[in-house]
């Protein structure tokens, strides 16, 4: 049991102020922003860095000094303009930081890895013969480090020193507050994605964490919404920003769009198409029996411990992938007729395009013809596999589509049109993981309206239903025998 979901409220203090504004370091695979909202949730500022990894170390790691210097300097910026009154840190999954305070001022007793790096599978033989089963996390065998707990124990091998020297093991989320606040915590929505460390069902550490002895190494847990600390004193003296300002314990991006459509009166729960770097459908209908780990099916836990039935590709990374291929920019015009072209002319992508990630993985990524346009390729790409996860995780009632591919009209309207039964719609706001960051700010208020949609209406065009059927065909899928 998770004593933190119900203890909370007495710890929790929104500020002297009715309205008070959120700086959001939403840190992504690709790049780090620095939003600052006002009290009613509208972007005011927002910092935008590339996040790249660092070769010259002990591996492929995440270039967290420059990073830090970054989020310091934007920091300060941003106070000159504006006060802040609450920090809210989102990451991706699948990173970690082994943390002693006594080191120098990162704390980290070795470099934060880099998840693409496959050198952590030095030691498989062994670590599959300890990794729980499917059954057990519900985290599918991922390539190279996707799967923190083998990043984990390959660090505990490779370097058994500096890991015995580890006082904490924080979620990069977590890193990131603690070195804002000085206070360690763990949050269960980046412990339950497909990590090998979390059982979702019992809702505690998985056998694998309890066989190796890691528990005690793990920061306590802590709800994201939670204020975890104020901002250190020499922070803030630093950046300019006052030190009443408080650090929540942060969140797991996806997470945090997800987070939107919890917790509200009468709100209903949508299957939510998270994009950005990734594609992530998340459906809170579907069957978590039914989930088939070999096409990257699997269940996140959202910020409160709840199970979610997911699917996944990497969304992004293919888009951008089938545009180079086609040598098409991906900041061009897309029409209707550049999609019609390619069902008359019968041009598509097939396969993966991502490296063995996805519900096609290990069908190597081809263009069959030329597009005249790529980017109406890609996209028409990305609509057919959302289509395909949705039809995998069984989600019948609304989807609300999220991110990157939110503002990509023709995208989501071919979902539309190729799920005519169900309401397909997008979120009018792009920045879907700082909107979730401020509804955990104001996480008691259960009167908040439900983020603001927008209907996807279903495109004509003759002969889609065919190509999804060859398109299938070609990926070695069931065809579909009538519209989803």
């Amino acid at each position: 049991m998770i004593l933190w979901l119900t203890d909370y409220m007495w710890r929790f203090r929104i500020s002297n102020r009715d309205k008070p504004s959120l700086l959001v370091i939403d840190i992504g695979k690709t790049n780090c922003k620095l939003s600052l909202l006002d009290g009613n949730g509208a972007v005011k500022i927002k910092l935008i860095t590339p996040n790249p990894v660092d070769h010259d170390g002990l591996y492929p790691a995440f270039a967290t000094d420059a990073l830090w210097a970054w989020i310091l300097t934007g920091l300060a910026e941003i106070a000159k303009l504006e006060i802040i009154n609450f920090i809210c840190v989102a990451t991706h999954g699948a990173a970690a930081a082994l943390v002693n305070p006594k080191l120098s001022d990162s704390g980290l007793a070795l470099p934060i890895l880099d998840y693409e790096w496959d050198g952590v599978c030095e030691f498989d033989a062994d670590y599959e013969s300890i990794r729980p089963d499917f059954a057990e996390t519900f985290s599918p065998g991922l390539s190279a480090g996707l799967n923190l707990g083998r990043q984990l124990y390959w660090q505990s091998r490779k370097y058994p020193t500096q890991f015995r020297s580890v006082t904490y093991i924080l979620p990069l989320a977590q890193y990131w507050s603690w070195r804002l606040s000085g206070t360690a915590s763990c949050e269960i929505s980046a412990l339950g994605t497909h990590t090998d460390l979390w059982n979702p069902v019992r809702k505690t550490w998985s056998s694998m964490v309890l066989g190796q002895g890691w528990q005690d190494k793990f920061a306590p847990l802590s709800p994201a919404w939670w204020p975890v600390g104020t901002i250190l004193p020499a922070l803030a003296t630093q950046t300019g920003i006052s030190t009443n300002c408080q650090i929540l314990t942060g969140v797991h991006d996806s997470n945090a769009g997800y987070a939107r459509f919890l917790n509200l009166q009468g709100g209903e729960k949508p299957t939510l198409v998270s994009t950005g770097t990734w594609a992530i459908s998340m459906c809170p209908e579907g069957d978590m029996k039914q989930l088939d780990p070999a096409r990257d099916m699997l269940v996140n836990v959202d910020v409160t411990g709840t199970p979610i039935a997911c699917a996944r590709f990497m969304g992004g990374r293919e888009y951008e992938k089938i545009c180079e291929l086609s040598q098409a920019d991906l900041d061009g015009a897309i029409s209707v007729e550049d999609v019609a072209a390619l069902i008359t002319d019968g041009i598509f992508a097939i396969g993966d395009f991502s490296n063995g990630l996805g519900p096609v993985a290990g069908q190597s990524g081809r263009l069959i013809g030329q597009a005249e346009n790529g980017r109406a390729l890609a996209t028409m790409t990305a609509a057919l596999m959302i289509d395909l996860e949705l039809e995998l995780l069984g989600a019948n009632g609304p989807v609300v589509i999220e991110g990157n591919f939110a503002r990509n009209s023709i995208l989501c309207e071919l979902v539309a049109t190729l799920r005519p039964k169900q309401k397909i719609r997008k979120l009018l706001n792009p920045d879907g993981i700082a909107q979730g960051c401020f509804r955990l700010l104001h996480w008691q208020n259960k009167k908040m309206p439900e983020p603001k949609q927008l209907d996807c209406k279903p495109l004509r065009l003759d002969q889609l239903d065919q190509y999804r059927n060859q398109w299938r065909q070609f990926t070695h899928e069931t065809p579909v025998t009538q519209n989803a």
